[in-house]
């Protein structure tokens, strides 16, 4: 007779398959306990999937949300997103210049408008770099060796002539001050008649309004009424000195006839300000402003003359990019200023690829 303590090889193989699970008594066989573990898994596995979709859905929300705002701001200058992806737009927007008070553009001249003393001679000067190089009259200096300045604070400074360039009636003065607020320069081309604009000498507190009546001359801006105060700045209404009065002609010398000479005085080592103010080129009617280093690198923009608007006979459109005429490079407005002749082919950055636009004027 079998021993009832004795377990059949039924029981003692159900006995292995519970210690092999921990060695708990599970109730079930162990069908039953493989099928209730899956069961866990696939419901942990869900809940991954669920905080998963969660998390893309925020996501994309957050992302529409950006490309609204996004869009929304591109709108305000004249732009979209869907344009600027389409490569039908530029890539860059030209922030608009906004007019400065007439209080706001006296308290700026006040800062870089200087006296200036040669021998028997007095007039005015313009700060041009925070180092101390000052524009005046080549015409007021003459031939005086010794030079003296009165800065916006109140102190004397002597100074050097750091070069002349009569025809323009230019000298450019070097004193030891530092730390001096400067003008900000703008392209005197980009002036229509018409306009508003300001002049400012050292012997007077407060602006001269003026009108531009032409900027085609030259070398000479013609405004109304004169100012004949020599050395004195000729001043838009953003704020930017566009010219200085000439003593020999009593008018504003162009800033863009000065400013290659001016570069060329002060040298590398020293920094002037300049705005990025467009300016007009009428052999394509255009306004252009130069792509600047920043923006080249930010965009991956090719150097050149970026065109803010153009007029109805042009053949070119806002947001080119000119980047070469007749085969040579216009890295800037200056060198653009510098083509003369008629017709010309232009290279052109347009819409992410180059092409080419026959100019007949």
């Amino acid at each position: 007779m079998q021993d009832n303590n004795i377990k059949t090889g039924k029981d003692a193989v159900l006995e292995k398959k519970e210690e092999s699970y921990g060695g708990f008594q599970y109730k079930h066989n162990y069908d039953e306990y493989k099928k209730e573990l899956i069961e866990k898994q696939e419901g942990k596995k869900s809940d991954v999937w669920l905080t998963a979709l969660i998390i893309i859905g925020f996501v994309v929300l957050l992302t529409g949300i950006s490309i609204l705002i996004t869009d929304a701001v591109l709108k305000t200058k004249g732009t979209s997103l869907a344009g600027l992806l389409r490569g039908t737009t530029p890539v860059i927007s030209i922030t608009d210049d906004t007019a400065l008070s007439e209080k706001s553009i006296n308290e700026l001249a006040s800062g870089y408008t200087v006296k200036i003393t040669a021998g028997d001679s007095s007039g005015s000067g313009v700060v041009l770099t925070e180092n101390g190089y000052i524009a005046t009259c080549a015409s007021l200096i003459g031939d005086s060796d010794e030079v003296n300045v009165v800065l916006p604070d109140g102190t004397s400074a002597k100074a050097a002539v750091a070069g002349i360039e009569p025809s323009c009636d230019l000298c450019v003065l070097k004193t030891d001050a530092s730390g001096l607020k400067h003008a900000e320069l703008g392209y005197s081309r980009a002036l229509v008649s018409g306009q508003r604009a300001y002049c400012r000498s050292a012997s007077s507190s407060s602006l001269e309004k003026v009108e531009i009546i032409s900027q085609n001359s030259s070398s000479f801006i013609e405004i109304k009424p004169k100012y004949e105060a020599a050395g004195a700045a000729l001043i838009n209404q953003y704020g930017h000195v566009v010219g200085v009065i000439s003593s020999r002609s009593g008018k504003p010398v162009h800033m863009d006839v000065l400013l290659p000479y001016i570069k060329t005085m002060i040298g590398s080592s020293s920094s002037l300000l300049i705005t990025h103010t467009p300016v007009y080129i009428e052999l394509l009617d255009v306004y252009v402003e130069n792509v600047t280093a920043k923006q080249s690198d930010l965009y991956k923009l090719p150097e050149g003359c970026f065109v803010t608007s153009a007029g109805a006979s042009s053949q070119l459109k806002k947001g080119d990019i000119i980047v070469e005429v007749n085969g040579t490079a216009v890295p800037d407005t200056e060198a653009l200023l510098a083509v003369t002749g008629t017709g010309f082919e232009v290279r052109i950055y347009r819409g992410n690829s180059y092409t080419e636009v026959t100019v007949n004027n």
